[in-house]
């Protein structure tokens, strides 16, 4: 009597492909019809940048994929600061405008954003790296906003952004106090000071 033969060893250790990496930014002519992207939308799938563009919300929910989002809509040699930092470093709302270390101007808007260039002279170590993208740390970041005179950082409360990047990536307030202290030149730096100041009373 004939038996079926086993199938070699090496094809029941086969492994399926690594998946495909999301895409960092979408154009909306790559998908389905106005009723679809509305969908999208709506079900928090996707969120637009403008009317030719948008990014998987998945994509942007952690650290390394809300870099690769911002990593295409910053020119080479620049870095992410202010509240595109933020945004990278948090989440939340995407800014209106992109913040960016960078001598150079920009007339051109990316995405329906301004790229909004500081001429900015720091230290290395308050760069990181994230993938291809250089961003401010965590310290750097927090502040810059204290020192923005509007109060307010991609649509929210300056006080309580800072109290969350601060608590999450444990940034003291005897830190950022040190840190604008030895840089007098910075733009806001009274401002900066106090607003640090008022945080460390209400913390």
């Amino acid at each position: 009597m004939r038996t079926r033969s086993r199938p070699p060893t090496t094809d029941l250790r086969t492994t399926a492909p690594d998946p495909e990496p999301l895409p960092s930014l979408i154009q909306t002519g790559d998908l389905p019809g106005p009723l679809s992207l509305s969908l999208l939308a709506n079900e928090g799938i996707i969120t637009f940048l403008d009317r030719s563009c948008c990014y998987l919300n998945e994509q942007a929910e952690g650290l390394y994929g809300r870099a690769s989002i911002v990593m295409p809509m910053v020119p080479y040699g620049a870095a992410a600061c202010g509240g595109l930092a933020l945004w990278i470093w948090l989440n939340g709302r995407f800014p209106d405008a992109l913040d960016i270390i960078s001598n150079s101007h920009f007339r051109t808007p990316v995405h329906g954003r301004p790229l909004r260039p500081h001429q900015r002279q720091l230290d290395a170590r308050y760069l990181m790296r994230l993938g291809q993208l250089w961003v401010t740390s965590p310290l750097w970041t927090a502040c810059d906003l204290a020192c923005d005179p509007s109060g307010r950082c991609n649509g929210e409360d300056v006080m309580a952004v800072l109290h969350e990047l601060m608590e999450r990536y444990q940034v003291s307030c005897g830190s950022c106090e040190t840190l604008l202290s030895s840089n007098p030149r910075w733009p806001g730096h009274a401002r900066g000071l106090e607003t640090i100041r008022r945080l460390k009373v209400l913390l």
